[in-house]
């Protein structure tokens, strides 16, 4: 499926064998493609934009438009036609098949309002936020390294699929250590996401330059580095804690966090509700819980 619009972006979504990738680079969110997959299925003509009105419409549409292209696995054009902005009510969707001389107003049954937002031109705001997507037998070491607090800083090696070797931030090895929490721990890792890309914003150097509050490196069996380098989000009128429990102001939101990925190409916001599971301190895998010898 290709999408371009009059700004000149220009998405390609292309099924693979590993899913759908956007612009042969960018794994597709899952939510994003089944909206398009059935908004395209299921799109049909309400009633033709009337002819006093023909040339208004097409007009606008001139100035005002996605191209869509839906090409079938053979690599063969099925279907082209254009996206205009909403009907005069707001219910529907001005379109035009390519080579068509006459506009129609369409929709999709059982819904009302425009169907030009489901046709996105912007990679980013259809990829997927995927960080690590990880089997524990497909990685080879995971490091946590706390600058701010070094004795909670740990390494785990995966040596195979039921042996593990953990290390302190001093190269000391633990002897004894729950292996249950070992295997919890690295489980996390198959599903991982941010909540959005934000590589654009203004802030962001500033952010860079502060230091981070952990960073975590997956190394995979091919021995290619995953690193994640999180840092605290200062906090902003919309987060969810203003006050300590002393009623003085926190300086950072406890909900969210900034981080780079993919080695540092991108620049996101993550939840604490969901990445928090891997801020964990090398006691955790010693304490509570029968220790194990490993």
């Amino acid at each position: 499926i290709f999408i371009g619009d009059m700004n000149g972006n220009r998405l390609t979504l292309e099924r693979t064998a590993q899913g759908w990738m956007a612009n042969q680079k960018y794994e597709v969110r899952r939510d994003y493609i089944s909206k398009l997959l059935s908004t395209v299925k299921n799109v049909s003509v309400s009633y033709p934009v009337a002819e006093s009105a023909q040339n208004a419409v097409i007009k606008a549409m001139s100035t005002r438009n996605k191209k869509v292209e839906i090409y079938g696995r053979g690599g063969k054009l099925l279907k082209a036609y254009y996206v205009g902005g909403p009907s005069l009510d707001e219910l529907g969707t001005y379109m035009l098949m390519e080579g068509a001389k006459r506009a129609y107003v369409t929709a999709i049954p059982g819904f009302q309002g425009t169907l030009e937002t489901r046709y996105a031109t912007d990679e980013s705001s259809v990829r997927a936020g995927s960080i690590y997507k990880f089997r524990i037998n497909e990685m080879k070491m995971v490091r946590v390294t706390y600058p701010s607090k070094p004795d909670s800083s740990f390494t785990i090696s995966i040596l195979g699929a039921d042996s593990f070797q953990l290390t302190k931030h001093n190269g000391e090895h633990v002897t004894f250590f729950n292996k249950q929490r070992v295997l919890e721990y690295l489980d996390n890792f198959k599903f991982v996401n941010c909540e959005s890309f934000v590589n654009d914003l203004s802030k962001k150097d500033s952010i860079l330059q502060g230091t981070p509050y952990c960073t975590i490196s997956v190394t995979d069996r091919s021995d290619q580095p995953h690193e994640t380098v999180i840092y605290n989000m200062p906090r902003t009128p919309d987060s969810v804690n203003q006050f300590d429990q002393q009623g003085n102001p926190v300086p950072y939101d406890s909900d969210h966090y900034f981080a780079t990925i993919n080695n540092g190409g991108d620049f996101v916001i993550i939840q604490q509700f969901h990445f928090g599971r891997l801020f964990k301190s090398v006691t955790w895998f010693t304490v509570p819980g029968k220790p194990i010898k490993s």
